[in-house]
């Protein structure tokens, strides 16, 4: 395990003493950017699985997904411990009442350890903010609110049907309330450039969230961007190009963020480019390898990009940020990876 970075997978050791591993479920839910609340379609990149993984049986019921998701990790890594995910489309777009009864039941089965809820900005009311803190009163819970892009002009241009400051303020919301946060970007969007991109991760490094997952632009098949793609109308990003972003990126986080992801992989059946993202481990080396180059690792440049990090944009100011924060090398070493 990388000690460049502040691993998801460590994190979990720490605090369980053991391999936790993520079960994806989808609960049948969509999206207020598919049924036409806020616009009709979907994220122009999200496929008709709502961006679960393709390992979920959508056919089974709830319960029966969690089981035999559960059975098939524990044969394949001998797994003793899981986090029911909630990842499919919006997983907290339904009434309080039917999610409380959702979230309750999948905490049922004595080896799952907490809860992931992956969902939108819009679709975090403050009455479903209150109820899942009072679950994280008793259990691991993590809101993962997807932003993708800071820029709003990038985020219209991908259907999103929400704005940059609507996921300021939500992380702002559930902060107050004291739930761990993620949050997902996506490098290569149509109209980010790596001025974009960075000005992205700065704002989201100073904003309070206390983990991220980032990977590159994948085109599915079956989605508004195959067309483009098709076209020519979709420029990728090179790996190389990914790679050294990348570096920058997690030179600029917070040393004690969490990083839940750096690449995205898919099988050759379901995506159609980059080609390579079917080698994630090629593409996590690479990252690796340039920050070993710099001799830097997470954090390294935080302090200095933090500063003035929000001038114009809807995080909360960079100097607030780092008075709620103990420093990079403090907080690096209470936080470092463990082997």
């Amino acid at each position: 395990m990388s000690q460049l970075y502040r691993s998801f997978n460590n994190y979990l050791k720490e605090i369980f003493g053991t391999r936790v591993y993520r079960v994806p479920l989808d609960a049948g839910f969509t999206c207020p950017n598919r049924d036409g609340v806020r616009a009709f379609g979907g994220c122009t990149f999200c496929d008709d699985r709502g961006s679960g993984a393709p390992t979920i049986k959508t056919d089974l019921a709830m319960k029966e997904q969690l089981l035999s998701g559960i059975e098939r990790i524990r044969r394949r890594y001998k797994a003793q411990k899981f986090l029911a995910y909630f990842q499919a489309f919006s997983n907290t777009y339904a009434p309080e009442a039917v999610l409380q009864n959702l979230y309750e039941n999948s905490l049922d089965h004595p080896d799952v350890v907490g809860l992931m809820i992956g969902t939108r900005p819009d679709c975090v009311a403050d009455n479903v903010l209150d109820m899942i803190a009072e679950f994280s009163k008793r259990t691991t819970v993590w809101l993962e609110l997807g932003l993708q892009s800071a820029n709003n002009k990038t985020l219209e241009n991908i259907n999103r049907g929400h704005s940059a400051e609507e996921f300021f303020d939500a992380v702002k919301r559930a902060k107050a309330r004291g739930l761990n946060v993620a949050t997902h970007l996506i490098f290569g969007l149509p109209g980010d450039d790596e001025e974009e991109m960075m000005s992205t991760v700065k704002q989201v490094a100073v904003c309070g969230v206390d983990a991220i997952k980032i990977h590159q632009l994948v085109v599915y098949k079956g989605t508004p961007m195959e067309a483009d793609l098709k076209a020519g109308r979709l420029p990728l990003l090179d790996e190389d190009v990914y790679a050294r972003l990348v570096a920058d990126s997690l030179e600029i986080l917070p040393p004690e963020m969490i990083v839940m992801r750096l690449v995205a992989e898919g099988s050759q059946d379901e995506v159609l480019a980059p080609a390579w993202s079917f080698n994630k481990h090629q593409t996590m080396e690479k990252i690796e390898a340039i920050l070993t180059e710099r001799g830097t690792r997470q954090g390294s440049n935080f302090a200095r990009s933090c500063r003035g990090a929000c001038a114009g944009s809807s995080a909360p100011e960079a100097s607030e940020y780092k008075r709620s924060r103990v420093s990079d090398e403090a907080a690096w070493q209470s936080h470092a990876p463990v082997s």
